[in-house]
């Protein structure tokens, strides 16, 4: 049962088949599209934090199919955040013409599946020390297999932050997508990337999530710092809308997410990755850029340096974004980052 962008809010209960159970599809917030873009359904689907277990998670996404399929077999964008980010990241209300990855993607003729990562947005909030890079890993693992089950044999992988690092360890261990494309991240890090944590603090001290009853293990931005997840040019409403719907992370998330990037080749697990590889980070991306070396205007060099991280990839590609700062999305510049994504997948 398809239901357009613009009627998503009134969404009631229904079911939708899917290959690992009969998943419940529930009201999600309305996206940003209009209905010209395609249509979309609201699904909330039960997962296992780990291998073998209890599926007692449920995780809220919205599946997004095109009114018009590009050429070849049917493609999903799977769509993982970054901490403090749920699936808006994606499908940014202000001005989707130019901030939604859904709207664009759905008129390049690709369907979309954006989530809520777990601790995140509407989906299950367990204790904090179960999200890991390995269970979010998982998770996205039972997300592709469902979507194969729904007629999908072409899955591309599009993280951003922290879900650009668990969706590198589900490609290296599951190898069940066909294209991967991290952005906002490099392996080499600046010490901006691992002093992120001087920007969080336990999300019970926060106004947004007083009362929440979540235990310490879940963090959030410090009031008055998301600006440097963001470029000089970003537009201040941007920043002032993030900072009014900011999300959480967990701090065994972001502690084995520092711990995965650190990890030098070969034992890195991006080295057993067999999918091609695009890569994209803003050139003013204040915890990846600020004096990294080789410097992130040179995008041949920082290939060079990232290159042994992917041996195992048939292709490494990286676009350094100009003027962008860490979240890609919601920069003047996120047409530019679309159509770099979009060409990419095009030839790929």
């Amino acid at each position: 049962m398809a239901h357009t962008r613009s009627s998503l809010a009134q969404l009631a209960l229904a079911l939708v088949l899917g290959c690992l159970t009969l998943p419940l599809l529930s009201a999600a917030p309305a996206g940003a599209a209009s209905s010209a873009d395609g249509s979309c359904q609201a699904v909330v689907l039960p997962v296992a934090l780990t291998q073998g277990g209890h599926a007692g998670q449920s995780l809220a996404g919205t599946l997004c199919q095109p009114l018009t399929w590009g050429p070849g077999p049917h493609a999903v964008d799977v769509l993982s955040s970054g901490a403090t980010y749920n699936r808006t990241y994606w499908d940014w209300p202000q001005d989707p013409s130019l901030y939604s990855y859904v709207d664009k993607t759905l008129l390049a003729g690709r369907a979309t599946f954006a989530y809520d990562r777990l601790g995140t947005g509407a989906s299950s909030h367990p204790l904090s020390t179960s999200l890991t890079i390995p269970s979010d890993a998982y998770v996205l693992h039972q997300i592709i297999t469902w979507l194969q089950g729904q007629g999908y044999p072409r899955i591309d992988s599009i993280g951003h932050s922290l879900g650009s690092i668990f969706a590198i360890q589900e490609a290296a261990t599951y190898h069940d997508v066909t294209l991967l494309v991290p952005t906002g991240l490099l392996h080499t890090p600046d010490p901006g990337y691992a002093n992120l944590s001087t920007f969080l603090y336990p999300a019970v001290l926060d106004p947004a999530f007083a009362g929440s009853g979540l235990d310490l293990g879940y963090l959030t931005t410090i009031p008055g710092t998301r600006n440097v997840l963001h470029s000089s040019a970003t537009d201040p409403a941007v920043i002032s809308y993030d900072e009014q719907h900011k999300d959480l992370v967990a701090s065994t998330e972001f502690a084995t997410a520092v711990s995965t990037v650190d990890t030098l080749p070969p034992l890195n697990v991006s080295d057993s990755i067999t999918a091609p590889v695009l890569l994209v980070t803003g050139e003013q991306d204040a915890l990846l850029c600020v004096g990294r070396v080789p410097d992130c205007t040179d995008p041949a060099a920082v290939r060079a340096s990232e290159l042994p991280y992917y041996q195992s990839a048939p292709s490494l590609t990286v676009d350094m974004v100009p003027g962008a700062g860490h979240d890609l999305t919601a920069e003047p510049s996120a047409d530019q980052t679309f159509a770099t994504i979009n060409q990419w997948i095009g030839t790929h």
